[in-house]
C-alpha cells in the first residue's frame, strides 16, 4: 500500500484546519476589537491594553501549536531576562517563523501581549490581523525614513506618555537573510571598511539610533539582542534553514528540526549618546552575532551553557 498520498492528504488537511481555525478565531476577536475603538478618546491606555491582550491571545495559540502541538523544541542561552520588563528588541531575520523564537522568550517572561513589531504599512489593511495590529499600537512603516519618522515618533511619544509595557521588536537587517543579499552586504562592508559577515546582513542603523535616543530616560531601559538559529537534520539542508509556515502546521517538527535562541541584555544608559557611536555599537553586535552563528553551524550547541528554561506558561 502506498502511504505517500495518505500522508499528503493528512498534511493538507492539517494546513486547512489550522488556517481556517486561525482566521475564524481572529474574526471572532475582531468583534471585540472594533467596538473597543469607542474607548480610545476617553482612555487610550485601556484601548491599547485591550487590543494587546487580544493580539496576545492569537500569539499564544500560535505558540501553543508550535511548541506543544508540533513539538518545536527550543533551547536557550545567554543572559537571564527578567519578567515584565520592557525593552527594545533586535534580532537577526531568517524567516517568517522567526516570531516563534522571539515569542518563546516573551511568553515565558509574561510579555507576549506586549510584543510590538515594525511591520509593512500595507499590512494594516489586512482583515483581522492587520486591523488588530493597528489598534494594538504596532509601528507601520513604508521603508522611507522621511515618511516614516513622523509616524514612528508619534507612536513612541504615546508609549512614553502612557508608559505602555512593550517589547519593541526591530529586524534591523531590513529584510530576511539570503545568500544574494549576503553577497551584496559583504561588498558594501568592504567598500565602507566594515567587518564582513557570513551569517547576518549589515544592520541598518538609522531607525535603531532613533529608537535608542527616543527611549533614553524612559520606562524602556534595556536592549535585548536576540540571535535565532535553526538546524534541519537533512544532508541537503543549509545551515539556519527554517521551516516555513505551512511546514510548521502540517506535521511534528521534532526531531527533524532543532531551534536555539540566544539573548544578550544591555542597558540603554551604557550605550554611546551620539548617532555614530550608537551605529558602531550596533554593527559590533552583528559581528559578534555572526561569530556566534558560525559556532552553532560548526558544532551546534555543544559546549554552550544552556540553562533549563522550561517554565510553564
Amino acid at each position: 500500500m502506498n502511504i505517500q498520498p495518505i500522508a499528503t492528504i493528512s498534511k493538507a488537511t492539517n494546513a486547512v484546519f489550522y488556517g481556517v481555525g486561525l482566521f475564524g478565531m481572529t474574526g471572532l476577536l475582531q468583534t471585540f476589537q472594533i467596538p473597543s475603538m469607542i474607548i480610545g478618546p476617553f482612555s487610550p491606555r485601556l484601548l491599547v491594553k485591550i487590543n494587546s491582550y487580544l493580539i496576545g491571545t492569537v500569539w499564544r495559540v500560535l505558540q501553543t501549536v508550535f511548541e506543544k502541538r508540533k513539538k518545536g523544541h527550543i533551547t536557550f542561552s545567554g543572559d537571564i531576562v527578567p519578567a515584565n520588563e520592557s525593552a527594545l528588541v533586535i534580532s537577526n531575520h531568517r524567516s517568517w517563523t522567526d516570531f516563534y523564537m522571539i515569542h518563546s522568550v516573551a511568553i515565558r517572561r509574561n510579555m507576549l501581549p506586549n510584543c510590538k513589531y515594525f511591520v509593512k504599512d500595507s499590512i494594516k489593511w489586512l482583515p483581522f490581523f492587520g486591523w488588530g495590529m493597528w489598534l494594538a499600537g504596532f509601528m507601520f512603516v513604508r521603508r522611507n525614513w522621511l515618511q516614516d519618522q513622523t509616524k514612528i515618533n508619534k507612536t513612541f511619544a504615546s508609549m512614553k506618555t502612557m508608559k505602555t509595557p512593550a517589547w519593541i521588536i526591530n529586524y534591523v537587517e531590513g529584510s530576511r537573510f539570503t545568500p544574494e543579499k549576503s553577497q551584496q552586504c559583504q561588498a558594501l562592508c568592504r567598500e565602507r571598511g566594515y567587518t564582513t559577515t557570513e551569517n547576518v546582513l549589515l544592520p541598518r542603523t538609522r531607525g535603531f539610533t532613533t529608537c535608542v535616543k527616543e527611549f533614553q530616560n524612559s520606562h524602556i531601559e534595556y536592549i535585548y539582542d536576540f540571535t535565532l538559529a535553526y538546524r534541519h537534520h537533512s544532508k541537503n539542508a543549509e545551515f539556519n534553514e527554517a521551516p516555513d509556515m505551512v511546514r510548521v502546521h502540517t506535521s511534528a517538527l521534532s526531531p527533524e528540526y532543532e531551534f536555539h535562541v540566544n539573548v544578550k541584555r544591555y542597558a540603554i544608559a551604557d550605550l554611546p549618546t551620539d548617532d555614530e557611536g550608537i551605529a558602531q555599537w550596533l554593527r559590533q553586535r552583528y559581528v559578534e552575532k555572526d561569530r556566534f552563528l558560525a559556532q552553532l553551524r560548526d558544532r551546534w550547541t555543544d559546549g554552550l551553557d544552556i540553562p533549563v528554561r522550561e517554565e510553564k506558561w
